[in-house]
Formats: structure tokens, C-alpha cells, sequence
């Protein structure tokens, strides 16, 4: 239950201080971005058999009692894995996009070539965006997964 209105303050809180409310949202949806972290997620949860313990992992969050510890510690596991491949994907996105930005200058002595980096920047960072995001929401599930293995 606490998860839930952690969820909704967190999506409150961000969207006053993008500016501009849902309208300004736009200018962090990027499809391509979202799906270059969350396959290699959802492939991982797939391919260790773990996809199973990370949708318990939201159910042991949003209250599910009941489980055992080796259920708790295996879904703290799949959390910790989505996390850390997020991670990994995030930082990769954002080298990609910096590298492709760099690459794409021909002359980098004109201030013309200063405004195209600064231009491509946002759109690189886009991807640590999506990894921040996807850690502001797992956070919460490992500390209480954690407590509760701690606990028994």
C-alpha cells in the first residue's frame, strides 16, 4: 500500500518540476530509447527464469503477504539483476549517443560545431533518463524485499 503512494508522490513530484505538466512530457518520450533498456530487462528475467520472481517482487510490495524467504530472496535477486542490467544498458545508450554526436562533426574549431553538441546532448541523455526512472521505481521494491530477508 505505502508503494503505491511512494508511486503516485514520485509521479506528482517529477511532473511539477519538469514544468509545464503532461504537455512538457513529450520532450522525454523516446520509444526507441525506452525499449533499448527494457529488452535486454525483460530478456534477462527471461533467460535466468526469473521473470516469475520479479512480477512477486510487486506483489510482496504493494502488501502480498505470505511468501517464503526463499520466494523474498529470489525476487530481491531479479530486482537487483533489472537494476543492474538497466544500468548497464542506460550508461551504454548514453556513450552510444555521445559517440554518434561526436562522430557526426566534421570541424570541431567552429562555435556551429559547439551548438550541435549541445543540441544532441539532451537526446543522448535521454537514456540515463529512462535508467533513473527505472531505479526510482525498483529502489523502493529491493529495500523492502531486503528488509523483509533481514527480518526473518
Amino acid at each position: 500500500m505505502f508503494y503505491a503512494i511512494y508511486l503516485v508522490g514520485v509521479v506528482i513530484w517529477i511532473l511539477m518540476n519538469i514544468g509545464g505538466g503532461f504537455g512538457n512530457l513529450v520532450n522525454f518520450m523516446d520509444s526507441a530509447t525506452a525499449m533499448f533498456i527494457l529488452i535486454p530487462c525483460i530478456l534477462i528475467l527471461f533467460c535466468t527464469k526469473s521473470l516469475s520472481a520479479f512480477g512477486r517482487a510487486f506483489l510482496f510490495a504493494f502488501g502480498k503477504k505470505g511468501g517464503s524467504v526463499a520466494e523474498y530472496k529470489e525476487s530481491l535477486l531479479a530486482v537487483k539483476m533489472v537494476m543492474q542490467i538497466s544500468g548497464l544498458f542506460g550508461s551504454l545508450g548514453f556513450l552510444i549517443g555521445m559517440f554518434v554526436s561526436l562522430r557526426s562533426l566534421e570541424d570541431f574549431s567552429s562555435a556551429e560545431s559547439l551548438g550541435w553538441i549541445l543540441l544532441d546532448l539532451p537526446v543522448a541523455m535521454i537514456s540515463l533518463f529512462y535508467l533513473l526512472l527505472v531505479w526510482i521505481l525498483l529502489l523502493p521494491i529491493g529495500f523492502l524485499l531486503k528488509k523483509h530477508v533481514e527480518k526473518q
